[in-house]
């Protein structure tokens, strides 16, 4: 390559102003909160190559000289001498109106294009399936000697390459800064450049490892390139080696943590679920890993050679990895890992155990399935008094186990698994005998055929009642079909309303029950009744329900004037 040196590197004259703004780096996407504070860390080495490029270059460079002349001619634009006005004019920073969108960009960010043209050192990424052919470090050439060197693209084919930058990119710039009037140092700064259009790409001269660090969060994305790279200084006659520090840090890189999470739910024989930003997987797989289950959450996850879409990472650190069951099945499997490890830990009070298990229930990660509120006799039912001891006597100390089928008035009732169920029997004494106006039955879950077929066979045989259902909105498209003189409400979840309730509401009293089973317990074959689970019903007074409860039961009441 030969020709003139002054011709070579002289800046042209011309300079324009665009954004500032790198939109198309600027990190987006669903930052929908989950638990925690998911962070992931990969890592793996990346070739990069020295490329001579003959190229117009445009960079961003702080103008404060600029950013004062429009601030200005914002206040007083009267006084200021026509040869300004029009150069502010021609860069189509102000006009007759007031400073352009522009102008304004330009005092917001303190930057301004700055356009030449000349032979750059330019090191690009080497078709790394992350960063592509992407430059990170360029150093103009200033030497007063012809450079030997070989052409391998131009013309169209360097302007249309790989090699052209059409977006706004952070990269470092090693440039000639003067020190005094006769002495000038070389200074690694970072830059934005906002386009690199190649018209001579010549053979590559050196090539080099560096190291990637990929840190991606929630809401974060940052990127950094660091190592040593041969950069050129320029003597009199010949150019040598200059060791330089690569210390690229690039922020807002891109949302692709749903790309990287994909890969990281394979590990797991899971699912990754983009809109939720959490891993779906099955209790086997996560539940070594300490306080997942009781967290929903992986605390943290390392592991080496990882392959994505982006390429295999040597290393990969995951911190807060938020989790869910996989499938209905595997929910009810989680619940049944929390309740034998909440229990065996240590013994709690009825209070604090219905609250923590409450609160567990209630959790998003658990949102689109359906599991029962247990405790004491259904628990006790589960659990193996040989395998879970521990969790099995802090249950059996916490439970009141009152004889089955008690006929004492106001005392628990609890049945038995296969038993004959008599059920006006058990409904005449959950009333205690008494005529009943109004029925308020409140269940979250309360939508197949069978849970409809029970909720009949209770209103009628309280036929004069009118009955209100409390329940979820429908699932998957199915809602309980309601017995006459029935109406529902809807409720959302919250921590007070996982329990079964019965209201009972009769002349003289208000007969309230909470039962650890839902309406399937009632069982028919060959149309007798059939006790199926070991329900249990708990008396409770009107001032102990929650407060949802008790709003309804005052409104019954105030209907009923």
């Amino acid at each position: 390559m030969s020709g003139n040196k002054n011709n070579r590197m002289k800046p042209l004259a011309e300079r324009k102003v665009n954004a500032p703004a790198d939109a198309a780096n600027q990190f987006s996407g669903d930052k929908k909160q989950a638990d925690g504070s998911l962070a992931l860390t990969l890592s793996r080495t990346v070739q990069l190559k020295r490329y001579p490029i003959i190229a117009r270059v445009t960079f961003l460079r702080e103008r404060p000289d600029l950013v004062s002349l429009l601030k200005s001619m914002q206040n007083n634009p009267a006084d200021m001498p026509p040869r300004l006005k029009q150069y502010l004019k021609q860069e189509t920073l102000w006009n007759e109106s007031g400073i352009t969108d522009k102008g304004q960009q330009v005092i917001d960010s303190g930057l301004f294009e700055a356009k030449e043209r000349g032979l750059y050192h330019i090191w690009y990424t080497e078709n790394d399936p992350l960063l592509g052919y992407r430059p990170t470090f360029i150093q103009r050439d200033t030497a007063f000697f012809e450079p030997n060197m070989q052409s391998w693209k131009k013309g169209s084919d360097a302007a249309r390459s790989k090699f052209r930058v059409d977006d706004s990119l952070q990269l470092s710039v090693l440039e000639e800064s003067f020190v005094d009037r006769n002495k000038t140092e070389l200074k690694n700064i970072s830059l934005q450049i906002v386009s690199l259009e190649p018209e001579v790409i010549c053979s590559p001269e050196k090539s080099a490892e560096v190291h990637l660090e990929w840190r991606l969060g929630l809401s974060t994305s940052q990127l950094s390139l660091t190592g040593q790279l041969d950069m050129l200084q320029f003597n009199q006659n010949k150019a040598s080696l200059r060791p330089e520090k690569l210390e690229l840090s690039i922020n807002d890189f891109g949302d692709r943590l749903n790309d990287i999470m994909a890969a990281i739910a394979g590990e797991f024989d899971g699912h990754w679920l983009p809109k939720d930003r959490r891993l779906q997987s099955s209790l086997e797989s996560i539940q070594r890993y300490p306080s997942a289950v009781q967290k929903f959450q992986i605390g943290s996850f390392n592991r080496s050679g990882l392959t994505t879409d982006m390429g295999e990472f040597q290393s990969v650190q995951a911190k807060h990895i938020p989790i869910q069951p996989l499938n209905q099945s595997d929910a009810e499997k989680w619940q049944r890992f929390w309740l034998e490890d909440f229990y065996r830990r240590k013994y709690h009070s009825s209070a604090e155990a219905r609250k923590q298990q409450a609160e567990w229930l209630d959790h998003i990660a658990l949102h689109d399935f359906e599991l029962p509120f247990k405790e004491q006799q259904p628990l006790l039912s589960e659990l193996s008094r040989e395998s879970q001891p521990l969790a099995y006597w802090h249950i059996a100390a916490m439970a009141d186990l009152t004889p089955s089928r008690s006929r004492k008035l106001r005392m628990p009732i609890s049945l038995v698994n296969g038993d004959p169920l008599a059920l006006e029997d058990l409904l005449k004494q959950l009333s205690g005998g008494e005529y009943i106006k109004h029925i308020i039955y409140s269940d979250r879950y309360v939508h197949t055929s069978r849970q409809s077929r029970n909720l009949s066979y209770v209103a009628a045989y309280f036929s004069d009642a009118e009955g209100l259902l409390l329940t979820l909105d429908r699932q998957h498209g199915k809602e309980a079909e309601l017995p006459a003189n029935w109406s529902r409400d809807i409720l959302h979840k919250q921590n007070d309303n996982h329990g079964r309730y019965w209201i009972l509401v009769g002349t003289e009293h208000t007969w309230c029950w909470e039962c650890s089973s839902g309406l399937d317990f009632i069982r028919e074959n060959s149309g007798k009744f059939i006790v199926d689970g070991s329900p249990t019903f708990t008396p409770k007074e009107v001032a102990t329900l929650p407060r949802y409860l008790q709003d309804q039961i005052n409104k019954t009441a105030v209907e009923a004037l």
